[in-house]
C-alpha cells in the first residue's frame, strides 16, 4: 500500500444493539453495529491523551481557533426535506433559536429521483432556501440509491448505473450551488446497514471518485466530505487512504457515539460516558493517520454524535444526562483540531422507539439538551482561542477533572469543569489573568448569570474561587474585568459543626428569610466524619419559616456538621431534642457561625460526676487539612 507500513489498532466485536434500516425515510443515518475498542498501543502513541486537559493547570500555548468556537457545532436533522412546511420552518427555527451553525440532512437519490428523470426537489429546495434565511449552514448527504440504479435492490445498495450517480451528484450539486456549503458522500459506508451486502472499499472509492469530480465541476466552493464511518472505522479509513481517498476529498469524517469506542478493559458503567482524553485521542490519531497518506491538509469532521433517552437502557440515559453530556461533548470537542462537529439529532424519531436522540422530543417539546447548546452557543462560541494557561483548577480527586477554558475576544474567559467519571468533587479555579477579577456561575438551562460573591483574591492579587462543586454536569463559569462582586453578608454563610442523628436524638434546621420581597434559594451540605456529604436545595419563601429534620435528610446513626450557603441573608438556627441513654431527655439551639475562625474559646466546661463535655470540630476547607492545638485550661491556673 504506496510502501507505507500500515498499522491495525482496532478489531470489533458485534455491538448488543442491532437495529433494522428500512426506507431511508425512516432510517437514521447512523447505526452503530459494531463496538471499536482502542487497546494499549494508540494510547502510547498520544500519552498525554488520557489525562486531564491541560486546562486543569498551566499548559500550552493557546491555540487558535477559527471565526469563533460556535462555527464548529451543527445539528442533523436527516430527513428535513421530507416533511411539510410548517414542519421545516419549526425545526429550522429551533436550530436557529439554539444557535446552532450548522444543518446536517439528507439530499438522498432515492427520494430525488424515485422514477428515471422524475425528479422532486420541493422538499429540498424549501429546506435550502429556508436554511440560507437563517443563516444556516448545510452539510447535504448524497447517498442511497433507487431500485431502477441498483438492480432493484433496496436503498441500501450501491449503484450499478456508475453514470446515473453521476447525473444525480451533478444534478443536485449544481442545483444547490451556494446553499449547501458541504457534500457529505453517503454515510457509514463500512458497515452493512449503509453498504449492502458487505462494505466494499474499492466500490466505495469509485463512487467518491465519480462525486468528487462532478461536484468540483459544478460547485468549487462546496468542500467534498468522505462519509462519516460507524465508529471510527480504522481499517475502513486506513484502506480507503491507501486507496488515494486523500485526493478526493477535503474532509474526512467519523461517528464516536460512546458505545462505538472504548478502551479495552474499560468498567462496563464507563462504556456509555463521553469519554472525553479518549475523543481528544481519536481526533489527532485521525490527523496522524491522514498524514502518512498525504501532505494535505483534511480536515476531521465529526458528523455524529449523540446520547438517546429511550427507556431502554443501555444506552439510554434520562435527560438530564443527555444535556450533562451534549455540553461536555462539545466543550471538549471545542478545544481539539476538529473542524466541524454535528449533534445527532435535532428531534426525536416518531417511527422507532429508541431513536429519541433529539433536542427536541417528536412534539417539539424542548429537553435539557436543547437549552444547554443554547447556552454553550451563548458563553463559549464567541471565544477565538483555547487557552489553558489562564486559570489553574483545582480537585480533590484530579485524576479524572476535565478543565476547558476559553478566551473570548473582549479578553474575558469562558470556562467548563466536570468529572470524567461523574463523581461528585470540589474544586478551587485561580484565575493566572490579574485583568480579569469577577467571576459568574452560568445556569446551563437558563443561561441566568450569578455572580460569584465568596470569590477573594490571594496574595498575588489573582482571584481565587473555592468550594465550587462539580460532577457529571459541567460547571460553566465567566470570569470578566472588573471588581469583584462584594462580599455576601455573613449571614448567607453559615456553619454548624456540632450535630447526631442515632438514636434517640432528632436534629433540626430552621431558616426564616426576612425579606419582604425576595425568595431565598439555599445550598445545604451535609458533612460527614468520613469526609463524605451529601447536598440539598431549597427555596425559602419571603417572610417564610422553613424547618428540615436532619435525620432524614442525613441518614440515621450520623455525626454530621452543616454548611449553609444562601443568596440572601437567612436566620439560621439548629435545634436539637435527645434521650440520653434513658438518663434525662432535653434539648438546645444554635445558631450557626457566619465563618470559619482560626482561634476559639470555649469559658465553660465541667466533667464531674454525671456530665459528659464533647468538643466538635468542623474543617469547610474542600482542600486542606487543618491542624488543630487545643489547650485544656483548669481553675488552679
Amino acid at each position: 500500500m504506496c510502501g507505507v507500513k500500515r498499522f491495525r489498532p482496532f478489531f470489533h466485536r458485534p455491538c448488543r444493539r442491532q437495529r433494522r434500516c428500512l426506507y431511508p425515510a425512516i432510517a437514521r443515518p447512523g447505526a452503530r453495529t459494531f463496538l471499536f475498542f482502542l487497546p494499549l498501543v494508540l494510547l502510547l502513541l498520544f500519552p498525554g491523551a488520557p489525562g486531564s486537559p491541560a486546562s486543569a493547570s498551566p499548559g500550552p500555548e493557546r491555540t487558535s481557533l477559527p471565526s469563533g468556537v460556535g462555527d464548529k457545532f451543527g445539528v442533523a436533522s436527516s430527513h428535513l426535506k421530507l416533511y411539510g412546511e410548517e414542519e421545516t420552518a419549526g425545526e429550522l427555527d429551533a436550530l436557529a433559536e439554539a444557535g446552532a451553525k450548522w444543518v446536517r440532512c439528507d439530499f438522498a437519490w432515492a427520494d430525488l429521483e424515485p422514477v428515471r428523470g422524475a425528479w422532486n426537489f420541493s422538499g429540498a429546495d424549501a429546506v435550502t432556501a429556508e436554511a440560507a434565511s437563517r443563516g444556516l449552514r448545510v452539510l447535504g448527504i448524497l447517498g442511497t440509491s433507487p431500485p431502477w440504479a441498483n438492480g432493484g435492490k433496496s436503498w441500501n445498495y450501491p449503484p450499478t448505473d456508475l453514470e446515473a450517480w453521476r447525473n444525480y451528484v451533478r444534478t443536485v450539486g449544481g442545483r444547490y450551488k451556494g446553499l449547501v456549503s458541504a457534500w457529505e458522500i453517503w454515510n457509514e459506508e463500512n458497515i452493512p446497514q449503509f453498504w449492502m451486502p458487505e462494505p466494499d472499499v474499492d466500490g466505495y472509492l469509485e463512487l467518491l471518485a465519480a462525486a468528487s469530480r462532478e461536484i468540483r465541476s459544478v460547485d468549487p466552493e462546496a468542500k467534498v466530505v468522505m462519509g462519516g464511518m460507524a465508529g471510527l472505522g480504522y481499517d475502513y479509513l486506513d484502506q480507503c487512504l491507501a486507496g488515494g481517498a486523500a485526493d478526493l476529498v477535503d474532509a474526512v469524517a467519523y461517528h464516536p457515539y460512546a458505545e462505538t469506542i472504548g478502551v479495552e478493559g474499560q468498567p462496563e458503567e464507563d462504556l456509555y460516558r463521553p469519554k472525553e482524553p479518549l475523543c481528544r485521542a481519536l481526533v489527532d490519531f485521525v490527523r496522524g493517520l491522514v498524514s502518512r497518506y498525504t501532505e494535505k491538509d483534511l480536515e476531521v469532521w465529526i458528523t455524529e454524535v449523540g446520547w438517546t433517552t429511550c427507556a431502554d437502557s443501555p444506552p439510554g440515559v434520562d435527560e438530564a444526562t443527555q444535556a450533562a453530556y451534549l455540553m461536555r461533548t462539545v466543550i471538549n470537542y471545542a478545544g481539539t483540531a476538529a473542524d466541524r462537529v454535528f449533534w445527532y439529532s435535532l428531534r426525536d424519531d416518531r417511527t422507532n422507539p429508541w431513536d429519541y436522540y433529539g433536542l427536541l422530543d417528536h412534539a417539539f417539546r424542548a429537553k435539557p439538551a436543547f437549552h444547554y447548546l443554547r447556552t454553550f452557543e451563548e458563553v463559549f462560541g464567541p471565544a477565538e482561542s483555547a487557552e489553558p494557561d489562564a486559570v489553574t483548577v483545582t480537585s480533590g480527586m484530579p485524576s479524572t477533572l476535565e478543565a476547558h477554558c476559553f478566551r473570548r475576544p473582549d479578553g474575558s474567559l469562558a470556562l467548563g469543569i466536570w468529572k470524567s467519571d461523574d463523581s461528585p468533587d470540589t474544586v478551587t479555579v485561580t484565575v493566572n489573568d490579574l485583568s480579569l477579577q469577577a467571576a459568574c456561575l452560568v445556569d446551563n438551562l437558563s443561561g441566568a448569570r450569578t455572580p460569584l460573591g465568596w470569590a477573594s483574591r490571594d496574595g498575588e492579587g489573582r482571584l481565587v474561587v473555592e468550594g465550587l462543586r462539580v460532577g457529571k454536569d459541567p460547571l460553566v463559569l465567566e470570569i470578566e474585568e472588573g471588581e469583584p462582586e462584594p462580599s455576601p453578608p455573613t449571614a448567607t454563610s453559615l456553619l454548624f459543626a456540632e450535630g447526631y442523628t442515632g438514636e434517640g436524638f432528632e436534629e433540626w434546621l430552621c431558616l426564616f428569610n426576612p425579606d419582604p420581597q425576595k425568595t431565598a434559594r439555599a445550598e445545604i451540605t451535609y458533612c460527614f466524619g468520613d469526609g463524605s456529604f451529601r447536598e440539598q436545595s431549597l427555596e425559602v419563601p419571603p417572610m417564610t419559616r422553613r424547618t428540615l429534620f436532619v435525620n432524614s435528610q442525613a441518614g440515621p446513626g450520623k455525626e454530621v456538621s452543616i454548611l449553609l450557603r444562601s443568596d440572601l441573608p437567612l436566620a439560621a438556627e439548629r435545634p436539637m431534642y435527645f434521650d440520653y441513654g434513658g438518663k434525662w431527655t432535653g434539648g438546645h439551639v444554635v445558631s450557626g457561625l457566619p465563618q470559619p475562625a482560626t482561634s476559639l474559646l470555649f469559658a465553660e466546661g465541667y466533667t464531674g460526676e454525671g456530665f459528659e463535655e464533647w468538643l466538635c470540630l468542623f474543617n469547610p476547607d474542600p482542600q486542606k487539612t487543618a491542624r488543630a492545638e487545643i489547650t485544656y485550661c483548669f481553675g488552679d491556673g
